[in-house]
């Protein structure tokens, strides 16, 4: 009998916990589940965002404009929350009701970001001036620190390579200067020698689709870069393409030499450059981190090498290098920027959303900020999307690694026997004096309008190693032949030197 009631009780009270437990657990699953089904769904628009920023800026002409490329940039987000809205299995829903749930979007870019957020509104209601909050693309920033010492005040500009733009007051006088900065002791001064490697013009070519006798073909021409811009050449004469159109260039002498010089001018241009920054002293002298201040007039406190001549480049302070005094000052300087900015428009956000949550900055890993401060990119936050019994708060970051923006070294690759390889790359001949690199980019899929098919500029195929090792494998340059060192110092050089920039400096004065 005792054993029976035993039964009973512990049946009333094991059976309810049980099933308790049970429904518990099941809740989390789904939970989880659906969590990982909102990182993919976010992750997939966030890469539809990247594609769309390539597509729309691979094969633009107005890439240099401020105007062509904010617009590209909101095309961007427009195609994030419409793959986001597809995703979710809402198609068709406007942005204003996934943007409660999106606050914020970042565009890294080459030398400063956008970042699409809330902003204070302005508008009239029944004759009454009322204030609303509402996502729009804010104006761009510059990865840029001022500097103070005196009577010196200035601002350096930062990228994500050894590009800098300076400008402000320095010795009474005023001075605006964009360049590279190198290591002198490496360069000769006419540009054709580098740590020891000849270098020599090249003979650059690529397939272009143009039209011939009413008919579109795709034809292989040589090019060279003339005034950061392809210009091709036939028998006929040198000439750029628009539509499909051949059109031929009158300004440009027919005997203008074939092979493209950019490398060796972007060595002796950036000689120059550095040269002419280490003889000012004073301006030396202030781009000091303990002489940094922020917008608002504050000094920087999380800086390193407080007291260090951020400028003062040399072999031991080489600015192409992780290591060095410069890049580590530039990335904190990138770093601030964009936690600052992006701190700010959560907490915007969150002190006016009709939303009861708080939308907070996640802690990026270590991983994500050298993809931030790297390479470009896109970061897309979503926060405050009910999942079960709880909230969903995650962000993705997408790398693009197909644009005119910047060149990352480790995206060159060489032409070798009908394959393109990474410069290390084992199966590329030591002693192939003719090896050519290109960017990436150039090597992907280009599509033609004429008649909706696409074709390769390049129709080698590519290396299965090198692709699949294409960003993890570190590049050791010095280790390089001296045959593959030339070609990649004159194929980063080259691209460098043409790339697509807003603040690209015509005339420098300093």
């Amino acid at each position: 009998m005792k054993l029976q009631n035993m039964t009973v009780i512990f049946s009333i009270i094991i059976i309810p916990v049980t099933l308790i437990l049970s429904a518990y657990i099941g809740t989390q699953i789904d939970t989880a589940s659906l969590q990982q089904s909102y990182d993919t769904k976010l992750m997939d628009a966030t890469h539809d965002a990247v594609i769309s920023f390539e597509l729309n800026t691979a094969n633009s002409e107005y890439t240099t404009n401020a105007d062509s490329i904010r617009r590209d940039i909101q095309a961007s987000v427009n195609s994030f929350f419409t793959s986001l809205a597809s995703n979710l299995g809402t198609p068709g829903a406007s942005s204003s009701s996934i943007n409660p749930y999106i606050p914020a979007i970042v565009f890294t870019l080459y030398d400063g970001y956008y970042i699409y957020a809330p902003n204070e509104a302005i508008y009239e209601e029944n004759g009454e001036t009322k204030t609303k909050y509402e996502h729009i693309l804010k104006p761009y920033v510059h990865y840029s620190a001022r500097y103070v010492k005196g009577q010196n005040d200035l601002v350096v500009n930062y990228s994500l390579d050894n590009y800098i733009t300076i400008y402000g007051n320095v010795g009474g006088e005023y001075i605006s200067k964009s360049g590279y900065l190198i290591d002198t002791s490496k360069v000769s001064p006419d540009g054709t020698r580098v740590n020891g490697i000849t270098i020599t013009k090249e003979n650059l070519k690529e397939i272009i689709a143009v039209e011939e006798n009413n008919t579109v073909v795709r034809k292989e021409f040589a090019y060279k870069y003339i005034n950061n811009k392809k210009v091709y050449k036939d028998e006929a004469g040198w000439f750029t393409v628009n539509n499909l159109k051949k059109l031929y260039l009158s300004n440009i002498n027919q005997n203008e030499q074939l092979e493209d010089d950019s490398a060796i001018k972007y060595y002796k241009e950036a000689l120059n450059f550095t040269s002419e920054i280490l003889s000012n002293s004073q301006l030396l002298d202030t781009v000091r981190p303990n002489n940094a201040i922020r917008s608002d007039g504050q000094k920087y406190n999380e800086l390193k090498n407080d007291n260090t001549r951020i400028l003062a480049v040399g072999s031991n302070n080489n600015p192409e290098e992780l290591s060095s005094v410069f890049t580590q000052h530039k990335r904190e300087i990138m770093r601030n920027s964009i936690q600052e900015n992006l701190n700010n428009a959560m907490m915007l956000y969150s002190m006016h959303t009709e939303k009861s949550n708080t939308f907070s900055m996640p802690i990026l890993t270590s991983d994500d900020w050298e993809k931030l401060l790297t390479n470009i990119n896109i970061i897309s936050f979503m926060q405050g999307l009910p999942v079960g019994n709880t909230l969903y708060n995650n962000y993705a970051i997408i790398t693009s690694t197909n644009n005119k923006q910047f060149i990352n070294p480790k995206t060159l690759y060489f032409i070798s026997e009908r394959q393109y390889h990474k410069i290390n790359c084992e199966q590329v001949q030591e002693n192939n004096q003719n090896l050519v690199g290109y960017k990436s980019a150039d090597f992907k899929l280009v599509k033609d309008t004429s008649n909706n098919s696409s074709y390769y500029r390049h129709t080698e195929y590519a290396c299965y190693t090198c692709i699949v090792n294409s960003l993890n494998e570190q590049l050791q340059v010095n280790n390089l032949s001296d045959n593959k060192k030339r070609a990649f110092y004159s194929a980063l050089a080259r691209e460098r030197y043409n790339l697509d920039r807003v603040t690209k400096m015509l005339e420098n004065k300093i």
